[in-house]
């Protein structure tokens, strides 16, 4: 017989429909599905989700801790990006993508790395390009996205992986809204960052992902210097 602590796991409702409720918002978020600024009712969520108040509460709970919406006391809004924000996080970004390619490159070298996992990361900054070739600016955005998140798996280190994942995820909500108004990054840059890594070459590695988020940088910041930004130099 359970005891009393342990009946809520006898219960199916709750913690299961707050996780899914949370997926179900964060993906939608993450997809540019609401725009930022928008502010978002618990009712109008319910309505949307097909649940009830408490699972959506407990979700909306944390994605204000993952930044991706903001409390106004009337609700919430869907969280932007002021430039000094982006500054911060394109820091960050760097300095994660750079340490993520220098531990991906040390892992091919002491031969942690399959060749499978390394086909996938090709592939994945080959669609970048393909994307690219055919003009389709949000495919591109996803297929980079893509690129970044096999990246930082292949660094080994789970921690970094989530980090970066939160980071990409608050820059979607922006990114979706205008991408196709602004400069696409150069897809080559990603085969650098994959040479370096098949070559088992830390600091290779490292300086390629560097520059590719540096020219990231220039991009978010609106033509201002990335060295302004204080972005790793490899």
């Amino acid at each position: 017989m359970a005891s009393i602590g342990d009946r809520s796991a006898d219960r199916p409702g709750m913690q299961n429909n707050a996780e899914l409720a949370y997926q179900r918002l964060r993906e939608r978020l993450v997809a540019g599905s609401y725009q930022p600024g928008e502010r978002l009712t618990e009712l109008g969520l319910c309505e949307d989700l097909g649940m009830s108040r408490t699972p959506v509460r407990e979700a909306l709970r944390r994605l204000q801790s993952d930044g991706l919406v903001a409390s106004t006391g009337r609700g919430v809004v869907v969280s932007s990006l002021s430039p000094q924000d982006i500054q911060h996080a394109l820091q960050l970004h760097g300095a994660l993508d750079t340490l993520a390619a220098r531990l991906a490159a040390t892992a091919q070298r002491e031969g942690r790395l399959s060749p499978a996992q390394l086909a996938e990361l090709q592939k994945a900054g080959d669609r970048v390009a393909d994307r690219a070739a055919a003009g389709d600016a949000k495919g591109v955005w996803n297929a980079n996205l893509e690129f970044h998140r096999q990246l930082t798996h292949l660094s080994g280190n789970p921690l970094l992986e989530d980090a970066s994942d939160r980071i990409w995820s608050r820059f979607a909500i922006v990114s979706l809204t205008n991408i196709s108004h602004r400069d696409e990054l150069t897809p080559a840059q990603h085969n650098a960052i994959v040479e370096g890594i098949v070559a088992g070459d830390p600091e290779r590695a490292a300086a390629a992902a560097a520059e590719h988020v540096r020219d990231a940088a220039a991009t978010y910041s609106e033509g201002r210097p990335a060295e302004g930004l204080g972005l790793p130099q490899g």
